[in-house]
This record gives structure tokens, C-alpha cells and sequence, in this order.
């Protein structure tokens, strides 16, 4: 993004936050693949959305169009969550890009949110928003192979 250059390189702490966030679209990707996207065909899966619809017509899009391809949206969903995780874990506007695409996710998925899990994804802005007020300019898998003693040697991935 433009104004990375003007932010602070992010620390330990920053890092270790970011790796949390990508871990969790990386294992939040795992889940939908391994448990959620066999079972697309069970009836019901995608029915909560639709039941915590905020608007009518949010819950005519669920019925009429989510759930009568929630194959094919899970498919995606697992994807995108795969490709958030790994830009998050990467560097420079990848972790940028990452980070918007992500809140991107939340904020599209919030008007299908009953009560509990809305101020949940409220909450998710703010913590993975916050990234976005520090610059990445090393990979975490980088970031990890120097601090388990990989130190020194040339890194094929940036």
C-alpha cells in the first residue's frame, strides 16, 4: 500500500500477532476443507446465515442463491482463506493486501451475523486491522528458520 513506507517496521510482538492472524485463516481454511466442505451436501450448513440474515433480502440471497451452491461457495471460502493466510504470513503489500482482504471477509460477513458471533467479527476488525499500522518487510517462515538457528542462509522466498 502507498503509505507503507512511512510506517514502523514491525517488532517481535507485531510478528507474533501477525503469524496468529495468518495461522488462524490457514487453520480456519484446514477446517472448512477437511470438516465443513465434505459435509456441504448435509442440509442446514448454511442455514444460520441465512436465519441471521439483518435484511430480507440478505436472507433471500442465502436461500436462493448461498445454499443452493454451498459447494461451490465453500470451495472458494477455502481458497480465499488459504490465500489471506499465506499473504498475511508473507512481506511488504502482500501482508497489506492480506490484512484488507481480510477485513474485507468480516465486513462482508457481518450483515449474515446473529447477535453473538456479529460482536465477535466487530472485535476481528480491530485486531487484525491493527497490522495494517506497521510494515512487513520479512516473511514469518523467515522470520522463523533465523530464530530456530537457520540464521545465514540465503532465503529463496521473499
Amino acid at each position: 500500500m502507498a503509505f507503507a513506507p512511512d510506517r514502523r517496521l514491525g517488532g517481535t510482538a507485531w510478528n507474533v500477532w501477525r503469524a496468529v492472524i495468518g495461522a488462524f485463516y490457514l487453520a480456519a481454511a484446514a477446517f472448512n476443507l477437511t470438516y465443513t466442505l465434505p459435509r456441504t451436501d448435509e442440509s442446514g450448513l448454511l442455514e444460520g446465515y441465512a436465519d441471521g440474515a439483518w435484511f430480507g433480502f440478505l436472507e433471500s440471497v442465502a436461500r436462493d442463491i448461498l445454499m443452493p451452491n454451498d459447494t461451490l461457495l465453500m470451495a472458494a471460502v477455502v481458497v480465499f482463506e488459504a490465500m489471506v493466510g499465506w499473504a498475511i504470513l508473507s512481506s511488504g503489500d502482500r501482508v497489506d493486501r492480506g490484512v484488507a482482504l481480510s477485513l474485507a471477509w468480516v465486513v462482508a460477513i457481518l450483515p449474515f451475523l446473529a447477535w453473538p458471533y456479529l460482536l465477535t467479527n466487530l472485535a476481528l476488525i480491530v485486531m487484525q486491522g491493527v497490522l495494517l499500522f506497521r510494515r512487513f518487510d520479512t516473511p514469518i517462515w523467515t522470520l522463523l528458520g533465523d530464530a530456530l538457528g537457520g540464521g545465514g542462509r540465503p532465503h529463496a522466498i521473499h
